[in-house]
């Protein structure tokens, strides 16, 4: 093949004879800057980062090492009830070519985090072409027996499907079947989608963790610089996607112990401290929840309640239910209006009754002056009052009050199909009521009227038993 090489060159003339190309650093050297080396193995070769944090080590408020005290925490994610410790958990994250799920997303960075001890490894996996793809997928395999749960952050949906298509494709087998997923996406839209502007895993770090990013490449960035890079073949493009991808997979881990602390009730709402307190370190981790907002309170408590924490739930829910009684001018009225019925609604649910009453009470005492068409509280209050404590002057009141708000927005608005459909239903209900109590007004004797005593009807007496 050289020689063939060597004629075209002659025949090409003087004029085309090319400089020799300059040598080629080693590949260590040009991936050193990035703390990154080549890692070599029988299978063949690919990039490793590695970075390693010591036991004094800090990611927004929380310590590393903490994990391993409240790990075990975790176990109510899933209904096999396995122990959960907290060298057994593999933080996972990938940097892909693309979006989407099929054979042509390349996961080209797989970025991995493990303790041992009190020690916290990230582990960056790059591959520099397809061809090292399939040694980067053996070392990973090699890893996975040491662990009985990946934590990842949307990665049960997108991450691993993505990984087990390319061990599928490289003709690899992926044992999976014990691995029990940790999915951190789910827990944080449950309790900041609506009070979070979004629940990427940058913004739940900043925000709920302490943790703020400076000068981050967004994920969203990352496929563009590997192909540049893939052209270019300069290792420092990729500074920045290893860099994110290291701060995605520490992330994982203050968002473990985040929940963890949670779920034992470490973190409680409403908790205050002496700033002596505060100086000396008392409360070093220990959450302070009087500012935070109605809605985020109630999600927590929900959260806590669906994740069979009924105790440390209802602390927080009583710390709701104070703040939604007794606060004389909310700062947020149209949030505080929301969770008192989402609120009154689980009391509903639970069965207590007499803070649901109340929290629909308060809820009609603010709204008083106003035309809103929320009539939820007073057809509550009506049905309460009719089928619980079978008052019916109580209910046709808080039924009377429901169809006046509406006659009154009908005055200003022109009523469409479904208020009229309303309007019907709390006439019908009215009538029903009303006719309830003139049935028992009926069967009450008057004053001054004797009523005609009931006789008891005889048997009649046949012949043949007059005999016997």
């Amino acid at each position: 093949m050289s020689g063939l090489r060597e004629k075209l060159g002659r025949l090409r003339g003087p004029g085309a004879a090319q400089a020799a190309p300059p040598s080629v650093p080693a590949a260590d050297d040009e991936w050193a800057q990035l703390g990154a080396h080549i890692e070599t193995s029988p299978a063949g070769s690919f990039v490793m980062r590695r970075r390693v944090y010591g036991t004094d080590s800090v990611h927004g408020k929380y310590r590393l090492r903490e994990l391993a005290d409240c790990a075990q925490q975790l176990v109510c994610f899933h209904d096999r009830g396995a122990a959960v410790r907290h060298d057994a958990l593999l933080f996972f994250d990938t940097e892909t070519t693309g979006l989407g799920v099929g054979a042509g997303n390349v996961p080209f960075m797989v970025g991995i985090g493990y303790y041992t001890g009190e020690l916290f490894t990230v582990e960056q996996l790059l591959i520099r072409n397809p061809a090292e793809e399939q040694a980067m997928l053996v070392y990973l395999q090699e890893l996975l027996d040491r662990f009985t749960h990946i934590v990842s952050y949307n990665g049960r949906t997108f991450d691993w499907p993505i990984l087990k298509n390319r061990y599928v494709l490289n003709r690899l087998t992926l044992d999976d079947s014990n691995l029990l997923q940790l999915d951190f996406l789910y827990p944080s839209r449950s309790l900041w989608r609506n009070t979070l502007p979004s629940c990427r895993l940058s913004k739940v770090e900043e925000s709920r963790l302490g943790f703020e990013r400076v000068d981050d490449v967004p994920g969203s960035m990352a496929p563009t610089l590997y192909f540049q890079y893939l052209a270019e073949k300069n290792p420092s493009v990729l500074q920045g996607v290893f860099v994110h991808n290291e701060h995605d997979i520490v992330t994982l881990a203050a968002l473990a112990i985040h929940f963890s602390k949670l779920l034992s009730g470490e973190l409680e709402p409403a908790v205050s401290s002496t700033n002596a307190e505060a100086e000396a370190g008392v409360v070093e981790n220990t959450a302070h929840y009087a500012d935070i907002e109605l809605e985020e309170l109630f999600r927590t408590g929900l959260w806590l309640d669906k994740m069979d924490r009924s105790e440390r739930a209802e602390t927080f829910f009583q710390d709701l239910f104070s703040r939604l009684m007794n606060d004389p001018k909310p700062a947020n009225s149209t949030e505080h209006e929301s969770v008192i019925l989402q609120l009154a609604g689980f009391y509903k649910k639970k069965g207590e009754y007499s803070r649901a009453v109340d929290l629909w009470k308060r809820w009609i005492h603010i709204k008083n002056a106003s035309l809103s068409l929320q009539l939820e509280p007073y057809l509550e209050l009506a049905m309460y009052y009719e089928h619980r404590e079978r008052n019916l002057a109580q209910a046709i009141f808080y039924a009377e009050e429901a169809w006046a708000k509406l006659w009154r927005r009908r005055s200003l608005h022109r009523g469409d199909r479904k208020q009229n459909e309303i309007e019907e239903a709390l006439e019908k209900r009215i009538s029903r009521l009303k006719n309830k109590v003139r049935k028992i007004e009926n069967l009450v004797p008057q004053e001054g009227f004797q009523s005609k005593p009931k006789t008891r009807k005889m048997k009649p007496m046949y012949a043949s038993e007059g005999l016997i």
